[in-house]
């Protein structure tokens, strides 16, 4: 509260560079999506795509092409809240992550398959694109798997200090 918000801002700036540095984001964006890429390529003993790869994040260890959606909710979030949009489908399965506002730990994970998705989605012409509500059902749409606990206990993820610890 001391701080003025010019230095709070050089501070986050300062906080993106040392993300950077060790690997945990890619870009200087807010960095739960970065995060959240991250976390899936580790869970999934995958590889992060190229930046510049459309359609998908993480290819998996046997093939398969993940997109990764994430958003940080916070206590008394607004319900119709939303994903960023998907503009393609070119993806094998979408792996949604819920991070806690306060402290960036994995609330939630769920794995959908792309049809799933697709069907989900809520075509929105102002962004070209489809979006999928944070609060959706996700578990009950045909062929997802919760993979919280997966994403959690990953042995990269539980072994990088870097992450969440």
């Amino acid at each position: 509260t001391q701080w003025s918000t010019s230095r709070l801002l050089r501070g986050y700036v300062a906080i993106l560079d040392e993300l950077l540095r060790r690997g945990v984001i890619r870009t200087r964006n807010a960095p739960a999506g970065d995060l959240a890429e991250h976390i899936v390529a580790l869970a999934y003993a995958g590889e992060l795509a190229p930046n510049s790869a459309k359609s998908w994040d993480v290819r998996t260890h046997d093939g398969r092409r993940l997109q990764v959606k994430s958003r940080v909710i916070y206590p008394g979030t607004a319900k119709s809240q939303v994903f960023s949009p998907f503009r393609s489908y070119d993806f094998d399965a979408c792996v949604f992550i819920l991070f806690d506002g306060r402290s960036y730990e994995v609330t939630q994970a769920v794995e959908l398959p792309s049809q799933s998705v697709i069907e989900l989605a809520k075509r929105v012409e102002w962004v070209a694109g489809s979006r999928v509500r944070v609060f959706a059902q996700l578990l009950a749409a045909p062929g997802a798997r919760d993979v919280t606990e997966a994403v959690r206990r990953s042995p990269g993820l539980q072994t990088w200090s870097g992450v969440l610890g």
